[in-house]
This record gives C-alpha cells, sequence and structure tokens, in this order.
C-alpha cells in the first residue's frame, strides 16, 4: 500500500472530513455551552431584577401600610379628641343650663314672695280704707242726721 492507493487517499480523505467534524462538532458545542452560558447569566440577571423590583414593591407596600395605620391613628386621636371637647362643652352646657334653671326658680319665687307681699299689702290697706270710708260714712251720716 502506498501513499498513492486511492483506498489510502480516500482513507485520509475520510479522516480528515471526520477530524473536521470532530472540530466542527466540538466548536458547535463550545458554542451552544457559550449560549446556554449567556443565556443562564441573562436569566439569573432577570431573577435578581425581578427579585430587587419584589422587595421594592414589598418595601413601598410597607411603607405605604405604615403611613397608612399612621393617619389612621392620628385621625381616630383627633375623633376621640373632638369627642371629649364635644362632651366636655356639653357637660359645661348642662351645668349651665342647671344654674340658670335654679337661678330662675329662685327669680321666681322671689318674685311669688313679693307678689305675695304685695297682695297682703294691697289687701290691708284696701281692708283699712274699706275701715276709714266705713268710719267717714258713719260720720258724715251721723253729721247728716243732726243737721237735718
Amino acid at each position: 500500500m502506498s501513499e498513492g492507493d486511492p483506498v489510502q487517499k480516500q482513507l485520509r480523505a475520510a479522516q480528515n472530513e471526520v477530524r473536521q467534524l470532530k472540530e466542527t462538532i466540538n466548536a458547535l458545542r463550545d458554542e451552544l455551552e457559550k449560549s446556554r452560558i449567556g443565556e443562564d447569566e441573562r436569566t439569573q440577571r432577570s431573577v435578581a431584577s425581578a427579585t430587587d423590583e419584589n422587595r421594592q414593591l414589598r418595601g413601598t407596600a410597607n411603607a405605604l401600610r405604615d403611613e397608612l395605620e399612621r393617619r389612621r391613628i392620628g385621625e381616630e386621636e383627633r375623633l376621640q379628641a373632638a369627642a371629649s371637647g364635644a362632651d366636655d362643652e356639653i357637660r359645661q352646657l348642662r351645668e349651665t343650663a342647671g344654674a340658670l334653671r335654679d337661678r330662675l326658680d329662685e327669680e321666681t319665687a322671689s318674685f311669688d314672695e313679693r307678689l305675695q307681699s304685695l297682695d297682703r299689702k294691697h289687701h290691708d290697706e284696701r281692708a283699712q280704707l274699706q275701715e276709714t270710708i266705713s268710719v267717714l260714712r258713719q260720720q258724715l251720716e251721723g253729721l247728716h242726721a243732726r243737721t237735718e
């Protein structure tokens, strides 16, 4: 078998083709591996980005929830203060109304006493005047009867 033998040439050609195919396969395998690694890195970046966004959204949600709770508590405190102030005002108004009612009752009783006193005085004066009239009438009739 010599180098120029057609079988040898075909064998070498076939070996060259196998070597080239192996190199192509290895190159494609390397390219596929690089592509897979790149895809994994992009996936990891996407997952990290999504995780970071989720963390930020959770933080924002928690901050909003806290702010809402602070506002609710503040509103409750304002309502309680307003209710307390209204209760104090109602209590003071009731006390004032009670004091005014008591004063009105005292004034009414005082007025009634003065009115009764004036009625008694008027009655006494009337009785005196009627007595005086009666006495004067008798004296006048007595004088009139003497002159006749």
